[in-house]
């Protein structure tokens, strides 16, 4: 008993209490271990159903209390959609680690809520807009955590305390999707400083550690009926107010933006030219962007896709060349289009041309590496900040002498249509 015990999965002392004649068992957590919750635990509760069946101890809480209150209204409940009506999710995470709740059988989501497709379980639509204490969320996929812990392991890293610093930061990202990128950004170092060539797998490792956010932002790629999808760009881009400003993430975790620059520079093959520069790197991650044409970019780039996937190639239109009066892309005939297959190398395209992403099966990871549009006016403090992080920065006379090249290019794509 005393072995089955100390091999329960959360950390800390078990202790017994008893509650209506009976001994429950109760973990209290040590001063300092982390998480107020174990993962596991949110990953449990997050794949609730409204028919979920559960049932409480009696109460243990402290007659004539807020709570001994509270708890007496959903203490006979014995559904999780019954329990909902007088309590909150972070009620359920409490009581289950604490032993007061057990979980009886029933229906469970396959997924957590968040990661879930839309549901008309009024328990899912709760549980998917829940978030835990100091950032910590059940938002993060259960593989990606299991892969995090596995790794911190690896690294030496403290994940508790990294996610709960995480926690505390004032910036956009959450706390999940700053320990992840904490992770990936040591990784990243770790594969530069052996010194061995950087290949797809050593980019695709880091990337699958990668914290993405919903990029709810992108609006001319969101595939029909789509809200959000994974998108993050490291490197520079024009404002809307002409100034430019360095995405934090770049410098953030600067041993992943290294990387991927090196990445490039070794593996980008004889199809780009030598004088392509380029200033951002835009990551996209399981989206087939709908047609659409690239914004505020001067136009050449260079993509490749890597991963596990069949399917994805794109559909370009090399005679949509920039204009005024261009027709509405939805107008433009698929007969106008060819497809590029992205999987083997990287190819040059022209981003100002109308194009979009073919549907795909499996894990694909496509990177464009771009020029911001006016790149000239970026000032040299960050001019020199991008340059030591390893991107090609651009001059007017190679970005033109590059244009060239890729306007021959799709004059010769043109004609095998």
């Amino acid at each position: 008993m005393a072995l089955e015990l100390a091999q329960k999965q959360f950390r800390g002392v078990i202790k017994c209490k008893k509650v209506g004649g009976k001994l429950v068992q109760r973990k209290i957590n040590k001063r300092g271990t982390g998480l107020k919750f174990n993962a596991a635990s949110y990953e449990l509760i997050s794949r609730f159903t409204g028919k979920t069946r559960i049932a409480y101890a009696p109460n243990p809480k402290r007659p004539g209390s807020k709570s001994f209150d509270r708890y007496k209204k959903y203490e006979k409940s014995k559904t999780v959609a019954d329990a909902l009506k007088h309590c909150k999710p972070a009620d359920l995470l409490w009581e289950y680690e604490r032993g007061y709740l057990k979980v009886l059988g029933g229906p469970m989501a396959e997924k957590p809520a968040c990661l879930a497709p839309p549901s008309e379980d009024p328990t899912i639509q709760i549980l998917a807009k829940f978030r835990g204490p100091q950032g910590s969320s059940i938002k993060m996929d259960p593989e990606v955590r299991k892969r995090l812990t596995k790794l911190s392991e690896l690294y030496g890293l403290d994940l508790d305390k990294i996610h709960e610093e995480a926690g505390k930061q004032c910036n956009s990202e959450s706390a999940d999707i700053q320990t992840a990128r904490i992770v990936a950004n040591e990784m990243a170092r770790r594969k530069l400083a052996s010194g061995k060539a950087i290949v797809d797998e050593d980019v695709l490792d880091v990337l699958r550690v990668w914290g993405f956010a919903d990029n709810e932002s992108r609006l001319n790629v969101l595939p029909e009926g789509v809200k959000s999808i994974h998108s993050d760009t490291l490197g520079i881009l024009r404002m809307r107010d002409g100034t430019y400003r360095i995405f934090d993430p770049t410098t953030r975790y600067e041993h992943v933006t290294k990387l991927l620059c090196h990445w490039f520079a070794t593996n980008k093959g004889k199809d780009i030219p030598d004088d392509f520069a380029f200033t951002g790197i835009n990551i996209n991650h399981n989206y087939a962007g709908r047609r659409h044409r690239d914004n505020g970019n001067e136009g050449p780039s260079a993509i490749k896709a890597i991963g596990k996937f069949s399917g994805g190639k794109l559909s370009y239109f090399p005679k949509d060349i920039k204009k005024n009066g261009r027709c509405d892309v939805a107008k433009l005939s698929p007969k106008e289009s060819l497809s590029l297959d992205l999987s083997k190398k990287f190819v040059l395209f022209n981003g100002n041309n109308a194009h979009e992403v073919q549907p795909f099966k499996g894990e694909r990871f496509s990177l464009v590496y771009f020029t911001t549009s006016k790149f000239y006016k970026i000032k040299e403090k960050e001019f020199s900040t991008l340059k030591k992080l390893g991107f090609h920065m651009p001059t007017i006379k190679a970005i033109e002498k590059v244009k060239g090249i890729s306007k021959k290019q799709d004059e010769e794509r043109a004609q095998s249509l």
